[in-house]
């Protein structure tokens, strides 16, 4: 494999003018997303979730110091056999006393294999409900690395949920973090930028870890990115796993692996990590095995059938046979078909890649013209992005609301952390209680356009489109006129529809 940067043009610069669908290829950017930026980027945001009402509780430090052996030769190796890593961020309580072990908040299970047509990923709720863990009764899953550690974990998985002692699910390595060392491998890869939702706010000594986090596209250094993925008042397990994954999607396009490796970071992260990687040749095999499949496309398996308990005890429950369906995704892992561009032609529907969407003429019954709102929320932004022009849609669901709190024009920040490209967020919250939003910069080539996959023609207007799994996460047009860039967000969980995504975007007007 060679670590030559793939480069091409935006797929909004290769649609041909005479209206027939075609193929386009989308760009590739500057990086490509790397299995080892998801494993490093991926250790720290794991390490977040549940230290939400411990403002300032220290986390043991069960982590030795690592080795000083030096690291092995940084070349391009052969893969070996596959090998799923276990990533574990860690906690610790006021409640469990002073001196107590922490727990394993999060848990994410990410599968190398060289032979695989996709690297696949795992996340299991921390309140999973389990058998007991060494006393009478029932327990949830972040208590096995209190009760037992790693092993403890490591069994409950292997043989309880995923597997049986007959028929173990094997996990080959383990990467913990504590949640106080996920600021400085923040700050180690350099500060990155990431799509925040809405406003986030917890103000000093309210009994919750602090935050004051603006909606909109910024550049998040250590602490301020901390605040934000483990942010937890009055979000389920769902929603924080969501933010948390979008996290990790939104920054793993920025990190260079092969800098990594050769640049002098390998040992640097290795010092933030904690002891289940307890040499620096382990880490280094792990992120060897990542390099060698750089590129290829992320699997995430959702695990089916999770519902929350009723009987008070706040534990989340699913199957078994959910367990064994996510068992067998995981470690064979399939792609959705290939997406296909369409083009929107009046009085005829178009077929869309989310299983067999139909967009139509008329919106879907769900949502509403609102264009006094959308006028409004322009009127909001549009003196701080000033040399931006501002397109808010006409449509929103009927059951959604602007959040006026939350919609601001601004600057994104440049790599120098000062003030640089006009920008605004307009946030609407849904009746579930989640955000999407709408963003516009003249920064012409953020990293977000790199998680594009595809791109459509929707209303005479040529959108790039993320995916998550098969579902709609975030369409991107450039505007050919004005030079912005403008994007569509879906909730953190992806509430809304292919239909309404694409009846949004197509409503999408210069205010």
């Amino acid at each position: 494999m060679s670590g030559t940067a793939r480069t091409g043009a935006h797929p909004t610069d290769r649609i041909p003018g005479d209206g027939r669908p075609r193929r386009v290829r989308p760009r590739r950017g500057i990086v490509r997303p790397a299995l080892l930026a998801l494993l490093l980027t991926a250790t720290g945001s794991l390490a977040v979730t549940g230290c939400g009402d411990s403002p300032s509780s220290p986390v043991q430090n069960e982590t030795p110091k690592v080795p000083k052996a030096p690291l092995p030769a940084v070349d391009i190796p052969k893969p070996g056999r596959a090998r799923t890593v276990l990533l574990a961020g860690l906690d610790h309580r006021y409640a469990d006393g002073p001196g107590a072990k922490s727990r394993s908040d999060t848990m994410l299970l990410v599968r190398l294999d060289p032979d695989s047509a996709a690297t696949s990923m795992l996340s299991l709720p921390r309140d999973l409900r389990v058998a007991s863990l060494g006393r009478p009764g029932q327990d949830k899953l972040n208590s096995a690395w209190f009760r037992g550690g790693q092993n403890a974990l490591k069994r409950v998985l292997g043989t309880e949920l995923l597997g049986t002692p007959e028929d173990p699910f094997v996990i080959d390595d383990v990467v913990s973090v504590r949640f106080d060392a996920f600021s400085k491998i923040v700050n180690t890869l350099g500060c990155l930028y990431a799509d925040v939702d809405r406003k986030y706010f917890v103000a000093p000594n309210a009994g919750h870890a602090q935050i004051d986090q603006p909606a909109g596209y910024q550049r998040l250094c250590g602490e301020d990115a901390l605040a934000y993925v483990r942010y937890r008042i009055g979000d389920s397990d769902f929603v924080r796993e969501a933010r948390q994954a979008n996290y990790l999607t939104e920054v793993r396009t920025q990190i260079d692996p092969l800098k990594v490796l050769s640049g002098g970071l390998l040992p640097r992260l290795a010092k933030n990590l904690g002891k289940s990687v307890s040499t620096r040749e382990q880490l280094a095999d792990i992120a060897q095995l990542a390099v060698y499949v750089v590129g290829r496309p992320t699997s995430r398996i959702e695990l089916e059938d999770v519902k929350d308990a009723t009987d008070g005890s706040g534990d989340v429950l699913t199957t078994p046979a959910a367990l064994e369906r996510a068992r067998r995704r995981f470690l064979a892992p399939r792609l959705p078909s290939q997406k296909t561009q369409v083009e929107e032609r009046t009085g005829r529907s178009a077929v869309l890649p989310e299983r067999g969407t139909r967009l139509r003429t008329s919106p879907p019954a769900t949502l509403t013209t609102d264009t006094a709102g959308a006028k409004a929320a322009a009127k909001a932004v549009r003196r701080k992005a000033r040399g931006l022009r501002v397109y808010v849609p006409d449509l929103r669901p009927a059951s959604a609301v602007y959040d006026a709190g939350s919609t601001r024009g601004y600057r994104i920040s440049g790599p120098n952390g000062k003030p640089r490209w006009p920008a605004y967020r307009v946030v609407a919250r849904t009746a579930a209680g989640q955000y999407y939003g709408v963003e516009g910069t003249t920064w012409t080539s953020p990293p977000v356009l790199d998680l594009a996959s595809d791109v459509v023609r929707i209303g005479g207007r040529t959108w790039s489109v993320q995916y998550v799994g098969r579902r709609v996460h975030r369409l991107i047009w450039r505007d050919p006129d004005g030079g912005g860039v403008y994007w569509l967000t879906n909730t953190l969980t992806d509430g809304l529809k292919a239909q309404e995504m694409y009846a949004i975007a197509k409503s999408l007007e210069r205010r």
